[in-house]
């Protein structure tokens, strides 16, 4: 029961590394004032169209406030790292910066990967069909988001080696979630939401609050406000184009729009069918 949730799992987060063969040292330097903007619309995406959606669906009641609690902690955290990295002297401002935007992606990533874990190995529970569906989901859906995140971490002053390690580290909590699922299935699948409510929350707070300031602040780094804002639409359109198409391609239920929102349903329904 274990091993092929558990490969799923691991297959997913190696899609981390694919931002490798998309930046090389010489194309990242002409390209970083649109990673940023990119990476803005993506998270936005991601938020507005997945995991927002997912938490209000599984907490209508309670879900705002693991959004609201994600942001506020994420605020807070923002405060510490930017006062740890300003203790350097010899540490430039804007490094500062990138390095703590880097840092708030890769704490928030962990948690959202080990939401996306818990949906797999809550899919494996119900059925290996509906589990290889989701995973092949997970990972097209995860490529942009990748790939963006590569070029954030290269940008804040990591090499292509390190930020690649950073981001498989970050990418790997997927298998700490399926594995969590797998060992408590009765009873974590409820409290899922408190996850993707966090992982908004931390995303909504470092692309409206940290990214998207920045690069008003910096308009002669990034081009014209048309520019960062047609990169902000690409990224955006990008990231809700994949997400629309694999919840068509790959979600489970012909009735419902969006492709987890029942798998806590029949994971309950699952385990009280399976005899003591």
């Amino acid at each position: 029961m274990f091993f092929e949730p558990l490969i799923a799992a691991v297959l997913v987060a190696l899609v981390s590394l694919v931002g490798v063969f998309f930046f090389g040292n010489a194309r990242l330097i002409g390209a970083q004032r649109y990673v940023v903007p990119v990476a803005v619309g993506v998270f936005l995406s991601l938020v507005l169209f997945e995991l927002i959606p997912e938490t209000l669906a599984d907490a209508p009641m309670y879900g705002g406030i693991a959004i609201a609690v994600g942001f506020i902690a994420f605020y807070i955290l923002s405060g510490m790292l930017h006062k740890r990295f300003h203790c350097h002297a010899e540490s430039p401002e804007d490094n500062c910066e990138r390095k703590e935007s880097a840092t708030l992606l890769l704490v928030g990533d962990a948690i959202h990967n080990m939401a996306d874990g818990v949906i797999l190995g809550s899919a494996f529970l119900i059925d290996p069909g509906v589990g290889f569906a989701v995973a092949i989901g997970l990972a097209l859906h995860e490529i942009p988001q990748e790939i963006v995140e590569f070029g954030v971490l290269v940008r804040a002053g990591y090499s292509r080696t390190r930020a690649a390690l950073l981001n498989l580290l970050s990418a790997s909590s997927i298998v700490l979630g399926t594995l969590f699922i797998l060992l408590v299935a009765e009873h974590a699948g409820e409290y899922i939401w408190l996850l993707t409510g966090i992982a908004a929350g931390n995303l909504l707070y470092l692309a409206a609050s940290d990214l998207l300031p920045r690069i008003h602040g910096n308009v002669e780094r990034y081009g014209s406000v048309w520019h960062s804002s047609i990169s902000i639409i690409l990224g955006f359109a990008i990231m809700t184009s994949v997400l629309v198409w694999t919840h068509e391609q790959f979600g489970h239920g012909e009735e419902h729009d969006h492709e987890y929102e029942d798998v806590h349903e029949e994971l309950l329904e699952h385990v009280a069918q399976t005899p003591a």
